[in-house]
């Protein structure tokens, strides 16, 4: 089961992430992403420090987030893998997990070197997966295995 998350975390290119307001509303966008290689259940982005993500991961780091992405037809529906899970974000503050953080970030995506502005300007934050649900439609439509870290 994990190997299956890892890939589907592998080859998706954009994570939706869910946080709260401080009324309790969700916000949701869609955020760049990498896998720790030693654990997946740990996912790294980068962003703005003035954004309201950081805001609001201040007040409550609880988040939800799903890893998909569109089928276009019905034979790609019925292929379709994603991942629906719960966790926490973290603030990273440590040089050497920020530099391997940076460094998975831009192996993935080589255009966040060219980010406007200082790099004092950004913060990245490490998400700690929890419960996680693997949808696979390979397995039969709907078809969801649960996971915990």
């Amino acid at each position: 089961m994990r190997n299956k998350v890892k890939d589907i975390l592998e080859q998706h290119e954009l994570l939706r992430l869910a946080t709260l307001d401080n009324s309790g509303f969700p916000n949701v966008r869609s955020v760049d992403f990498a896998i720790d290689q030693e654990n997946e259940s740990h996912i790294y982005f980068t962003t703005f420090n003035n954004t309201r993500k950081v805001a609001e991961l201040k007040e409550d780091n609880r988040v939800y987030v799903v890893v998909d992405k569109p089928a276009m037809n019905i034979q790609e529906l019925a292929q379709v893998k994603y991942i629906r899970a719960n966790g926490k974000a973290f603030k990273v503050e440590q040089p050497e997990e920020m530099q391997k953080a940076m460094g998975l970030l831009m192996q993935k995506y080589p255009f966040l070197q060219e980010l406007p502005g200082d790099p004092s300007m950004m913060s990245v934050y490490r998400i700690e997966l929890n419960e996680v649900e693997v949808t696979d439609n390979s397995l039969g439509f709907g078809h969801v295995d649960k996971y915990n870290y």
